[in-house]
């Protein structure tokens, strides 16, 4: 088969502009870090790396997720330590209280103990991102005093987060189940109660009053440890995603980032080409802007 000079020249042209194409590639993985920038660089490579990147964005909603779970979490523990405080006070008071020391004492003894009803009734109806925080689902108050009781106004609804692709961690609980409304007498109404006696000069109905503070104090420590147990599930979730997040951002780099060494190598081989075909074709062809290009 016979090669014409101008067969000749568009082969030459073709390996040029082949090898100016491939310098040009290398150039661009060395500029942008990335050995992957198109599905063409490496079909398999860039469909695994899709499954990389939905799998990490998946992780770091869920580390999302647990890190809110985890902020709810901490302030409801925090509200119902006070509680805890509170009630231990009222304990003090009613000790106090059950020894006659005059009904003026017990007057004032009252007063605080009401006082401290009203703070733990303001800590049940607290909020939180305009949620009841001890509502369930309900924005509304947690608790309320219904014709003359008191009464577990919201709902049953669990807050939900995903804390991981098979964990799903329920994150609030209930007034109706910290303040004791399912286990019997509610802390409020033991606190009226004794408030009551104490006005009533009654020591008998403040002794009584006495073991109910008790009893609702383990009431509310009960919910301390259903949250305690919770927040420790999800600590270890986020523990394990970092983790994850971790190990997915290693898998995709490993599979994308280019290695600086042998791209830097490889840009000089290519040049070496690229300069070796100019050279060629400005030997093999006449005179002209070519010889200069070499």
């Amino acid at each position: 088969m016979r090669v014409t000079h101008l067969g000749a020249h568009q082969a030459a042209l073709t390996r040029i502009n082949s090898r100016l194409s491939e310098y040009a590639a290398t150039q661009d993985q060395l500029a942008s870090g990335k050995r992957i920038r198109k599905p063409s660089d490496d079909p398999i490579g860039m469909n695994r790396a899709l499954e990389l990147r939905a799998s990490l964005r998946a992780r770091e909603q869920e580390g999302r997720n647990a890190a809110d779970g985890k902020m709810w979490m901490d302030l409801a523990d925090s509200k119902l330590q006070d509680v805890v405080g509170q009630l231990q006070r009222a304990r003090e008071l009613a000790v106090r209280g059950a020894t006659y020391t005059g009904p003026q004492e017990r007057d004032a003894i009252a007063q605080e103990i009401g006082q401290i009803r009203e703070d733990i009734v303001a800590v049940a109806n607290g909020s939180h991102q305009g949620r009841g925080l001890f509502s369930g689902f309900s924005a509304g108050d947690a608790v309320q005093k219904v014709a003359g009781t008191w009464t577990y106004v919201g709902d049953n609804g669990e807050i939900n987060r995903r804390v991981s692709e098979n964990e799903v961690v329920t994150i609030n609980i209930t007034a109706d189940e910290a303040f004791g409304f399912t286990a019997g007498k509610d802390v409020f109404t033991v606190l009226d109660e004794l408030e009551a006696a104490l006005y009533a000069d009654d020591t008998a109905g403040i002794e009584t009053a006495l073991a109910d503070v008790d009893d609702s104090l383990q009431t509310v420590l009960g919910g301390l440890g259903i949250i305690g147990a919770r927040a420790n599930q999800i600590e270890t979730a986020m523990a394990r995603n970092a983790d994850e997040v971790i190990t997915l951002t290693q898998q995709l780099s490993s599979l994308e980032d280019v290695d600086i060494a042998e791209a830097v190598m490889e840009l000089q081989l290519q040049q070496t080409a690229y300069e070796a075909a100019l050279a060629a074709f400005a030997r093999s062809s006449q005179s002209s802007l070519v010889d200069f290009l070499s």
